[in-house]
């Protein structure tokens, strides 16, 4: 506890704003959202092609908008985007917590995905832009994604009592956590402009910069296989545990585990790493302890252990390989961005992501059995395509010039 409240104090009055802001942001997205599609298709009875739809929407509006947040937080200022981003989730929470519209609910699925878009790169770019020292940088994304998790953790807690009473509260307050935000940042944060003065270019002029930049391009297709890796924990998991017999009590297990690591071990795991590998070795092991959390489920390991002990085991190892691997991924994207243009880096970055972690939802979809434990292919699938992606950015990162810790 000692060195989080150390790390902490070293870091800018804005920079600890942003780093509670991960706390609060995730906090009022999982009290709500993990809860909306029963309570689409249960309250308000919509058929299922419908409750898809919403869900859909949502996440397409965010995943495939990063790019564009992005581009505009680098033109009206990260502050700026970070705050209407706020005012539209939390318009976008309470329409979804109020309506029984399926086209105003579209409407606020849309909007609220498109918050996301925009203040996520940007506050990453305004973090990675308060923290110019490498080691305090790194340091800095390892508090946002402890305290990311610790929301994570909290806001499912706080929104199984609030559904308890209506959904209506639960939109509501979530809804309030995004204005108390909104209010807390306006106040806050710095009045800064860090849209780069020297010579303004065109949205098209930056995408095409950045797609000709093959290292950042290779360095984003590689790091796509986090969200590769870690999104199965939503689809696949679930259907390993009802298939076993466990149900919702495992999978609740499994989130408890990996929510409660990342909480008490992310400080810790981060300072082993500076002490003992650098950033490309730190990348590597993190995606191969990821991708090795899913041979565990995979013959002949499976076949050694309790199926309920061999989903708590894959969830310890892919959280310890996510503890390792996160923060560095995104403490690296400025190596490529000049300053100025962060925002527009990390929305490319996170949309690559996005989108991979998508289309690769779909196809695990297809690839569950009804009923059934997923395949071994699935496992071996997942096994194979992390440690390949592992091996790339441990070479990736070996072969940049001077492989020097990041400025």
């Amino acid at each position: 506890m000692s060195r989080i409240l150390t790390t902490f104090a070293s870091l800018s009055p804005a920079a600890r704003v942003l780093v509670l802001n991960s706390l609060a942001f995730n906090f009022g997205f999982y009290l709500l959202v993990p809860y909306l599609a029963g309570h689409l298709s249960g309250t308000l009875g919509l058929a299922g092609w419908a409750v898809g739809l919403v869900l859909g929407i949502r996440v397409f509006s965010q995943q495939g908008l990063f790019l564009f947040g992005g581009l505009l937080g680098d033109r009206i200022g990260y502050r700026r985007a970070i705050l209407i981003g706020c005012l539209v989730r939390c318009v976008g929470f309470a329409l979804l917590g109020f309506s029984e519209s399926l086209t105003i609910l579209l409407v606020a699925a849309c909007i609220s995905g498109f918050a996301g878009a925009l203040f996520t790169p940007c506050a990453q770019a305004y973090l990675a832009d308060e923290c110019q020292d490498a080691t305090l940088r790194k340091q800095a994304f390892a508090l946002q994604n402890m305290a990311s998790t610790a929301g994570m953790l909290l806001g499912p807690l706080a929104g199984l009592g609030l559904i308890g009473i209506d959904f209506a509260v639960s939109g509501s307050v979530a809804a309030g956590m995004f204005l108390l935000m909104t209010l807390v940042q306006w106040r806050f944060l710095p009045i800064k402009e860090l849209v780069s003065g020297e010579q303004p270019v065109t949205m098209l002029r930056q995408c095409l910069d950045m797609l000709r930049q093959r290292a950042f391009l290779r360095f984003a297709l590689l790091a796509a296989a986090y969200p590769l890796l870690f999104h199965p924990l939503y689809l696949a998991i679930p259907a390993y545990s009802h298939a076993h017999g466990g149900g919702q009590a495992w999978i609740t297990r499994v989130f408890v585990v990996t929510a409660l690591l990342g909480v008490l071990l992310q400080m810790p795991v981060s300072a082993l790493r500076q002490r003992w590998l650098n950033e490309g070795q730190g990348m590597g092991l993190g995606l191969a302890l990821m991708a090795a959390s899913y041979g565990v489920l995979a013959e002949p390991i499976a076949g050694l252990l309790n199926p309920q002990w061999a989903v708590l085991l894959m969830a310890a190892l892919l959280s310890l390989g996510s503890l390792l691997v996160l923060p560095l991924l995104s403490a690296h994207v400025p190596y490529y961005a000049q300053r100025g243009q962060m925002a527009a880096y990390y929305g490319f970055f996170a949309g690559v992501g996005g989108l991979v972690a998508l289309f690769s939802n779909v196809l695990i979809g297809r690839l569950l059995p009804a009923n059934q434990a997923p395949p071994q292919l699935l496992w071996w699938a997942l096994l194979c395509i992390g440690t390949a992606a592992a091996c790339g950015l441990w070479r990736h990162m070996a072969r940049l010039p001077l492989n020097k810790e990041q400025p």
